[in-house]
């Protein structure tokens, strides 16, 4: 993966949307979901096609934050590759060093930083 590719989070890049679920934090390596490359608003029409333009995940695509995996790494978090059948550039986000235990509010506040978000998607 190309260290300055961009990174979207559906939702945006605020702490409460970066926390862990509980199916996610039983993820191997624990971890959210991000697309890896292009445009938010690319990432935004691709889960609206996928998801549909008015169930909860095509609604939340209405923000998009956006980071570089630089900025990601630099917050301590790292990015791997984790595609599916729908999103062939889809990543997680993951804490490669404490897993689940990383994801800690000051962590995640942190983590924020790196984030920029766009609305209006």
């Amino acid at each position: 993966m190309t260290q300055i590719a961009p990174c979207h989070r559906i939702g945006g890049g605020n702490p409460s949307n970066l926390k862990l679920k509980a199916a996610e934090a039983r993820l191997k390596p624990p971890g959210i979901s991000i697309l890896v490359g292009g445009t938010a608003q690319q990432a935004a029409a691709d889960f609206r096609r996928v998801f549909g333009p008015h169930s909860t995940l095509g609604k939340k695509a209405s923000v998009v934050g956006t980071a570089a995996i630089d900025s990601i790494r630099d917050a301590g978090f790292d990015v791997i590759e984790d595609p599916t059948s729908n999103f062939p550039n889809h990543g997680r986000l993951i804490h490669p060093t404490e897993g689940a235990a990383g994801f800690t509010d000051e962590n995640l506040e942190r983590l924020s930083q790196a984030f920029s978000d766009q609305g209006g998607l």
